[in-house]
């Protein structure tokens, strides 16, 4: 068996029906396939090494200029010397380079392109190109948010009960402290018409604007009862806080007292049935954005004076309003960024 097996062998290379030749080239394909994806991997990994090593670094150039800085500039660099490194068509295909602030702390850069493969090309069914990217996103260490007066405040004029909104600073490292970690409090707006002159807290680095509703029942004809040790105020604090992505979280106490919508500028901040994106209607479930208010923007916030759970409650989110410009920052000491993805 084994000898007549050798005889055919041996009479391979002699055929002239073209077998050998068909069997050849169906077993080059595989062969083919798999040197083609390691050279074409090794390229495409030297492109993405290199592509990652320029938006660190522009990532970085750009958070140090600042919020008010141009880095366009560095940007359009970053592209330029990836194309000239590797050739534009030649290595790399559809390059495209971004960035952006994505937070008042957080620069982001992002890069994509395509490496044209070279022997998979020749293998049937096989891609062009390996799609390459490369991001970061560098953080502006200690920042210290500026906060502006609120764009808009409107409070209920026809509730009965007396609603008054507080600002304050939030500290989340001084929760257990005997103030909770909230400081610089001032009244900024009622529902009864007064006229408040304040100044917006100047939070330090690592603490953040928060919100405090006091709620008077059935109080707002009767000024006697709006600080009165001898009614029962309800007090809801926002104590918030900013997630890794930027975007505030709050600490209700577990009311449904709150609703929150990021505005990409003022004309969004209304109601849909003024052409705006604001939830309307009774029965409302609240939710809150969980973008980041990035500079430029605006957040609105709308409370129910009454959440559920806490007596009738038309659950319309709308009884206070507030529409606040989103912070900038302001740099404390050296500006100094590092990178956190």
């Amino acid at each position: 068996m084994a000898a007549k097996f050798a005889a055919h062998a041996k009479a391979y290379p002699a055929c002239k029906k073209g077998n050998f030749a068909v069997m050849f080239g169906l077993a080059l394909i595989p062969i083919l396939a798999a040197v083609g994806v390691s050279v074409d991997y090794v390229r495409a990994y030297k492109v993405q090494t290199f592509m990652q090593d320029e938006v660190d670094t522009t990532a970085l150039g750009s958070a140090r200029l600042g919020q008010t800085g141009n880095y366009d500039p560095l940007i359009q660099l970053a592209s330029t010397t990836i194309n000239q490194r590797f050739g534009n068509g030649a290595w790399i295909e559809g390059l495209d380079v971004q960035g952006h602030w994505i937070s008042a702390t957080d620069f982001q850069v992002d890069a994509s392109g395509t490496v044209p493969v070279t022997i998979l090309s020749a293998v049937p069914g096989m891609p062009g190109g390996v799609p390459v990217s490369a991001s970061a996103t560098v953080r502006v260490a200690e920042p210290k948010y500026i906060y502006p007066p609120p764009t808009l405040s409107e409070l209920d004029p026809d509730a009965d009960d007396y609603n008054r909104i507080y600002v304050y600073c939030f500290d989340k490292t001084k929760k257990s402290e005997p103030d909770k970690g909230r400081s610089e409090e001032v009244a900024i707006a009622d529902n009864a018409g007064t006229k408040y002159s304040y100044t917006m807290p100047s939070c330090d680095p690592g603490q953040v604007l928060s919100y405090r509703l006091k709620n008077v029942r059935n109080a707002r004809k009767n000024k006697d009862l709006w600080d009165s040790k001898t009614a029962t105020p309800y007090d809801y604090y926002t104590d918030t806080v900013l997630n890794n992505e930027g975007a505030e979280m709050y600490d209700l106490g577990g009311w449904k007292i709150l609703q929150t919508v990021l505005c990409a500028n003022l004309n969004e901040c209304k109601g849909k049935s003024k052409g705006g994106i604001l939830p309307e209607g009774t029965g409302q479930n609240p939710t809150f954005d969980t973008a980041a208010c990035s500079p430029g923007k605006f957040m609105y916030y709308g409370w129910e004076d009454r959440p559920p759970g806490r007596g009738s409650s038309d659950q319309d989110y709308n009884d206070i309003r507030i529409i606040m410009s989103c912070p900038t920052v302001e740099a404390v000491g050296d500006r100094t960024v590092r990178l956190i993805r």
